[in-house]
């Protein structure tokens, strides 16, 4: 009796774990059709093209015509446009990336000051993300608005200040660099600002009580909360680079498409050289911004 009142017991574990697996499955398989369809297959696809030389015809239809790595070999050893690109790419990522974080933190904690027009200087920095995306960035690019060029007026109005061309054109250069910085800064300082209000306030009232200067309460009690952050920052600045409406390397993958001496499949292996490209660059900055206290951890 004791032995079948234990399998019936079993029995009904096991029904209620199936239970409970297909329901979670029930729950994540919009998930699982939406990767097959819109990544696992595409991506699928694109890695396919890229060994293919491929051309469509209206009665024939889509053709591939198999020719291993020798697109790979075009676009690294005799087309070099794309490698130029990626070169340049690489080097201001590598660049851009630890100063935009660097800004991000400071404007954030700006940001997170008690002082008044606080809502309207949040939305000032983030505004430009929220309403210059889609057509409208598009419509932009086409019609020359993303070229962030100082107006002639005002480096006319430089030249009187400055008479020296070499310092005008400086000092443009750095107008434009910080626009610039601002500009992929937006998400990151609310990123950042987040982190930040998430601190508690305590911790800054004990650290004053104990007579902590504010350079010594950055180091100590905001850095340290805010830094696991930094990592996920360091992911959405090069992404968000990487496709960029003004970014020459999405125009060569695009027009290549339409190119007849290049066509889907040229495109397609630079696309997938493109992906590896930001891949290694997310790998060196995350190695090198990764938190010391989760690697010791570890």
């Amino acid at each position: 009796m004791i032995k079948k009142q234990k399998k019936i017991g079993k029995r009904n574990r096991f029904n209620l774990k199936r239970k409970r697996g297909l329901t979670g499955l029930c729950f994540i398989s919009p998930w699982i059709v939406g990767f097959i369809a819109f990544v696992a297959y595409p991506l699928y696809k694109t890695i396919y093209m890229s060994f293919n030389n491929v051309f469509y015809g209206n009665e024939t239809g889509w053709k591939y015509e198999w020719i291993g790595l020798d697109n790979f070999r075009r676009i690294l050893f005799e087309d070099v446009d794309f490698v130029v690109e990626a070169q340049n790419f690489f080097m201001t990522t590598l660049l851009y990336v630890p100063v935009i974080i660097a800004l991000s933190i400071i404007i954030a904690m700006l940001l997170n000051q008690k002082v008044k027009g606080t809502a309207f200087f949040r939305l000032l920095f983030f505004l430009p993300i929220i309403i210059l995306n889609g057509e409208l960035m598009k419509n932009m690019s086409e019609y020359g608005g993303m070229s962030i060029n100082i107006n002639e007026a005002i480096v006319d109005v430089i030249s009187m200040v400055v008479p020296n061309k070499t310092i005008t054109l400086g000092i443009v250069l750095i107008f434009n660099t910080v626009v610039e910085l601002l500009w992929y800064s937006a998400v990151p300082i609310l990123i950042f600002l987040a982190a930040l209000q998430k601190i508690d306030r305590s911790v800054y009232e004990a650290s004053a009580i104990d007579g902590a200067s504010s350079w010594s309460t950055f180091w100590k009690i905001t850095l340290p909360n805010i830094y696991p952050l930094v990592s996920v920052v360091v992911i959405f600045i090069v992404v968000f680079l990487a496709n960029f409406e003004t970014n020459t390397i999405n125009n060569i993958i695009m027009e290549s498409k339409y190119d007849g001496s290049r066509r889907e499949g040229y495109a397609s292996a630079l696309s997938i050289l493109y992906s590896f490209l930001q891949i290694i660059l997310i790998s060196i900055l995350y190695f090198i911004t990764r938190s010391r206290k989760n690697s010791k951890e570890v």
